[in-house]
């Protein structure tokens, strides 16, 4: 058997490769390090998008993260078929440590020489087809303790509004009725962190729009831009 042949026979994975994904069992990977990123999903998920879409709570451990980024490398930026990368996941499900992990095996590489913007930087500011950054998911799933770790990582960038015309503030600022505590979090990190924030929203509305559109009436996101 030719290896292109033998590459197309594992595209996808099988069940029991599915199963040893989700569960975060790292051992049936083992004969497959030269061609992990050939084991997809038919929506092209990585094993790591397959772990980090099936843990129902956050994870103690990254040894799993870990291993498999060290076997394979270039699954930290490897999208699926949305666009995603593994940071847009573990922000909407809120995996703090792995978000961590996955920030730090991007800054252990070369800085772009061209654009002088570290691979860390492009990670945090990657979209996914609907134009959101994992800031854009951790805001949207109100994950302040992920929302903390991205404003702090990238300060400076603006993030920009998605297709929809929301930017991570107007996401956070129309979340803020229904979860006030989190929610108000979620403002708190990206008004205390990011020096240059965008505050639109669709239809030319605004944050501050959103925050009284949901009957807030806008006193928690007056109070953060007043601080």
């Amino acid at each position: 058997m030719g290896s292109s042949e033998k590459m197309k026979r594992i595209s996808y994975m099988d069940p029991v490769l599915f199963k040893a994904a989700a569960e975060g069992d790292i051992d049936p990977f083992e004969k497959y390090q030269t061609c992990l990123d050939q084991l997809l999903t038919p929506d092209e998920n990585t094993i790591l998008h397959v772990y980090l879409g099936n843990q129902s709570r956050e994870p103690e451990l990254t040894d799993f993260v870990v291993i498999i980024l060290e076997m394979c490398p270039p699954l930290l930026f490897q999208a699926n078929k949305k666009g995603e990368i593994p940071l847009h996941l573990a922000a909407a499900y809120g995996h703090s440590n792995v978000v961590k992990v996955l920030i730090d095996r991007a800054k252990a590489l070369p800085t772009d020489s061209e654009s002088g913007v570290t691979e860390a930087k492009k990670m945090l500011r990657m979209t996914n087809e609907e134009q959101d950054t994992a800031l854009h998911e951790a805001a949207r799933h109100r994950r302040s303790h992920v929302v903390e770790i991205l404003t702090k990582e990238d300060p400076e960038f603006p993030y920009s509004a998605n297709v929809h015309g929301e930017t991570p503030l107007y996401i956070a600022a129309s979340i803020i009725t229904r979860w006030r505590e989190e929610g108000g979090k979620v403002v708190d990190g990206i008004l205390g962190n990011c020096i240059s924030v965008d505050y639109g929203g669709p239809n030319g509305r605004t944050a501050l729009n959103a925050a009284i559109w949901v009957r807030d009436d806008g006193r928690i996101l007056c109070s953060s831009l007043e601080n």
